[in-house]
Parts: structure tokens; sequence; C-alpha cells
């Protein structure tokens, strides 16, 4: 049987960033945005048939998606993980 695989969808800003991964962590870890994320973002995941959509706020975005430290970077994916709850 072949593990379902996390697809996620960022939108921020007119912008549009795609990753997949085997957990939730690594997609989110493979999005990088430039020069920060700064304002609200609209994240889509989906994983087989379940598909949830959220809103990020600019500082759990910038914390996610910015070059932070890993404390920060570790903090933001556990709320995340908890909002999405997939």
């Amino acid at each position: 049987m072949k593990a379902k695989k996390y697809e996620l969808t960022v939108k921020s800003v007119g912008r549009v960033f795609k990753s997949e991964g085997s957990t939730l962590e690594e997609a989110l870890g493979k999005i990088k945005i430039g020069n920060g994320a700064k304002s609200m973002c609209v994240l889509t995941v989906k994983k087989g048939n379940q598909i949830k959509e959220r809103i990020i706020n600019g500082i759990y975005a910038h914390r996610l998606f910015s070059e932070v430290g890993p404390t920060m970077k570790e903090i933001a994916i556990k709320k995340v993980t908890e909002l999405i709850g997939i």
C-alpha cells in the first residue's frame, strides 16, 4: 500500500507556491518565500481525498516560510499542524 503524500499550496500576495512531502512538516519545509512572507497566506493541504484550507496570519507565515531560527520554525509548524488537523 502506497503512503499518501501531503500536497501543499500557499497563496500569498498574488504568488503561488506548491510542494509535496511524505509528512506535513516535510512539505512545509520545502516552501521558501524570497524576501519573507509578511502578509496573510492561504494554505491548502491535500492528503488523499481530504482537503483543508486555512488562512495563516502574517506572523506565522513569516516564521514558516522565511529564514528564521529553527526554534521559531518548529513552534510555527506545530501551531499550523494543529490548525490543519490532518
